[in-house]
Formats: C-alpha cells, structure tokens, sequence
C-alpha cells in the first residue's frame, strides 16, 4: 500500500485507484464523489476515457484546498 501511495504522489494523472489512495478513501466514495452523489461535496474535475475516471493530482490538490478554505469559513446556524 505504502508503494502505492508513493506512485501517486509522484504521477501527474491518476486513476480511480491512485486516486482513492492518495485522498485516503474507498474507491466506491470516490466513484460518488465524481458522480455528485455525495451530498455537500462538489464533484472533483476528472474525465472519462470510456469506463475510466482520469484525474489530475494538481486537480485534487485544488479541490483539497477549496475545501479546506470553504470549511474555514462555514459556520452553523443559529
């Protein structure tokens, strides 16, 4: 697993695989964040080659960051 994290930091565009590992999660929650199907979390920019999801690594460092940033902000209801 360690090797392939280390894979995906190094690579420009990742797959589903390398993907779910770099951010840590299952390929089935990403499979619903690209989908949308995740509720209060924007879809991360990715294209289809047929059935595969391609995803640039500086793409989910942007949205990581877009997310960190829109969290900071975000305050509950009174």
């Amino acid at each position: 697993m360690e090797t392939d994290l280390i894979r995906a930091a190094t690579r420009e565009i990742l797959d589903m695989k390398s993907a779910a590992d770099y951010l840590g999660v299952s390929r089935s929650h990403l499979s619903h964040i690209l989908a949308g199907k995740v509720p209060g979390v924007p879809v991360i920019p990715h294209v289809r080659a047929g059935r595969r999801a391609l995803i640039r690594r500086a793409a989910i460092d942007q949205w990581m960051s877009q997310q960190e940033q829109s969290d900071a902000t975000w305050s509950p209801a009174q």
